[in-house]
């Protein structure tokens, strides 16, 4: 249920908030004060597309802010899979800004949504209907969606189940689709993942073949180097080219010379040990320095073999991954991809068969969905014609006609419109071509007063539904607003006393000049003004003791009926 709205800088709106009351929030004022303003920034909040002209003149910015209390656990369910944090209180914060360049900001409980998120969020959070969104009655497309809505429960399962048919025969009939495509095209794809699957097997790739690779060829890229680097060491440690004495000569000298010393005088041992010790690792090192040598070849043939392999590899990269893991992936993907193209006539049988057995299991659920909606729609007729008939359109026909789509889809075969007649004698026609704005008006009142028990969305909003509409039959549009507001809180703008005395909450919209600006503002009547209200309603601008009377009683028999209820 809607608890507050809060607006700012918006439209002639410099700021207000409303707190909302349950069942029946009614709004009034003279033509002008802006109440259609009212609306629109509602609409702005829920999601709807607008311009930066809905900013206040002189301001920056604009925002409008609802406050919900949440009742039901879808809509907490959804709030949980777009990852928003839900109050333990239960209650949800929409708001929406506008700055001057017309970029708008979407928030739900301070988290930012896009406008997509924030639409599919309010549309479970409430309904708006005014004189424009009765053309949604006109949309024939969406006739089905508002019979589906009186059959939730016998349709649930089956819809559940339909879905996941009919991405599973979607996704079969794009498999046939290409296997069944042009030939040479075919032929083509066969041969280009032939020679892909032959280049790559070629190529004979390791997993960690390049390494060693990079490895060998730095080494053969300075084999001359390297080995003249050894020969160098090896001058230098064994011979005689220092003075004519090799390091290894003269630390054998020295080994020598600590030896005898040793037997003089013994704190001299420790000393002779390390030396005779770098003696011995000086043999060992002449021993792998000799290995080593022999080692190194200059091969320029073995070079080139490295390069080309190498070259061969940084080609198969470009073409197909970034490293031989994912060349050999690849590979592997492609040679399933060409055994389907290949055994496609084996596979194209298989999947024609599953194809036709799915088919056959949307169709029986199609079957039954239809079956659910006629006779369904069969009860919601004659509901729909008596409280026509309640709201003075005495001689209404009103008819849910079906027809069978050429293809079905995951919602079923059935194709619904709504047909009504107004007068007695008249054929039943399409509702665009009979239906005036305040039959348009009784009409979605109808729907609504049936759907009312089932209808999961709390909050309705009634934009002027009385327009066109007096006397009889302003009393029972009334009635049934007071009807569907014990089931769901209902706002409603209207201009006709006998629905302002239906009222559970009354606010009056009221316009005047501050600052050389216009301002609207909302102010909650209490019980005296209520009355005066309801007077100026029915009389206009002169208010008398007769028509604050009349008034009383109108309001009184409002609560005397809302009792009964």
């Amino acid at each position: 249920m809607l608890v507050n709205i809060h607006i700012k800088n918006m439209f002639l709106i410099e700021e207000i908030n409303i707190d909302f009351g349950e069942y029946l929030n009614i709004l009034t004022g003279e033509t002008g004060a802006g109440k259609s303003i009212l609306i629109d920034s509602i609409n702005f909040a829920l999601g709807e597309r607008t311009s930066k002209e809905i900013i206040r003149s002189g301001e920056k910015s604009g925002i409008v802010e609802l406050l919900f209390y949440l009742k039901t656990n879808e809509i907490t369910e959804l709030l949980k899979t777009m990852g928003i944090n839900i109050e333990e209180d239960g209650y949800l914060l929409i708001s929406r800004s506008i700055n001057k360049s017309g970029r708008s900001l979407c928030r739900v409980n301070g988290q930012t949504v896009t406008l997509g998120m924030l639409k599919q969020i309010s549309s479970m959070l409430i309904d708006v209907h005014g004189q424009h969104q009765h053309q949604s009655l006109l949309d024939v497309g969406k006739h089905i969606q508002l019979l589906d809505q009186f059959c939730q429960d016998e349709l649930r399962e089956y819809k559940k189940q339909i879905f996941t048919y009919y991405k599973e025969y979607k996704n079969i009939e794009k498999q046939i689709d290409s296997l069944l495509g042009d030939d040479k095209e075919r032929e083509r794809k066969i041969d280009l993942l032939k020679f892909q699957i032959d280049e790559i097997s070629d190529a004979k790739l390791k997993k960690d073949e390049e390494e060693h690779l990079k490895e060998q060829l730095k080494i053969l890229s300075n084999s001359e180097r390297l080995i003249n680097g050894i020969e160098e060491i090896n001058s230098l440690l064994y011979d005689n080219d220092y003075k004519g004495i090799g390091i290894y000569e003269n630390i054998g000298r020295v080994t020598k010379l600590f030896m005898d010393l040793s037997n003089i005088d013994k704190e001299l041992i420790p000393l002779y040990e390390s030396i005779e010790n770098i003696q011995i690792q000086l043999q060992d090192m002449s021993r792998d320095i000799r290995n080593y040598k022999e080692t190194i070849e200059h091969d320029p043939d073995e070079l080139q073999r490295v390069e080309n392999r190498l070259n061969l590899i940084y080609n198969l990269k470009r073409k197909y991954g970034n490293t031989i893991e994912e060349i050999l992936n690849y590979k592997e993907k492609i040679e399933k991809e060409l055994n389907f193209i290949i055994n496609s006539e084996e596979t194209r049988k298989k999947l024609q068969n599953e194809y036709i057995e799915i088919e056959k299991k949307i169709k029986n659920i199609c079957e039954k969905m239809s079956e659910i909606r006629k006779k369904k729609a069969k009860k919601i007729e004659g509901k729909i014609e008596k409280v026509l008939h309640e709201l003075e359109m005495k001689e209404a026909k009103f008819h849910i006609s079906f027809s069978k789509k050429e293809n079905f889809n995951e919602n079923g075969w059935d194709m619904v419109e709504f047909l009504i007649s107004t007068n007695k004698g008249e054929k039943l026609k399409p509702l665009s071509k009979i239906a005036s704005g305040g039959e348009m008006s009784r009409i979605m009142l109808a729907l609504k007063t049936v759907l009312a028990d089932i209808d999961k969305i709390d909050t309705l909003i009634f934009d002027e539904i009385d327009t066109g509409i007096s006397g009889r039959t302003a009393q029972k549009v009334a009635e049934k607003l007071g009807f569907i507001s014990r089931k769901h809180q209902v706002i409603c703008i209207t201009h006709l006393p006998q629905i302002a005395s239906m009222g559970d909450n009354h606010y009056k919209i009221e316009k005047m000049m501050e600052k050389d600006k216009t301002t609207s503002y909302v102010r909650v009547l209490d019980k005296k003004d209520i009355i005066d209200e309801i007077a100026r309603l029915i009389s206009g601008a002169v208010i008398t003791n007769i028509t604050l009377k009349n008034a009383e009683e109108m309001k009184k028999m409002a609560e005397d009926f809302k009792s009964s209820l």
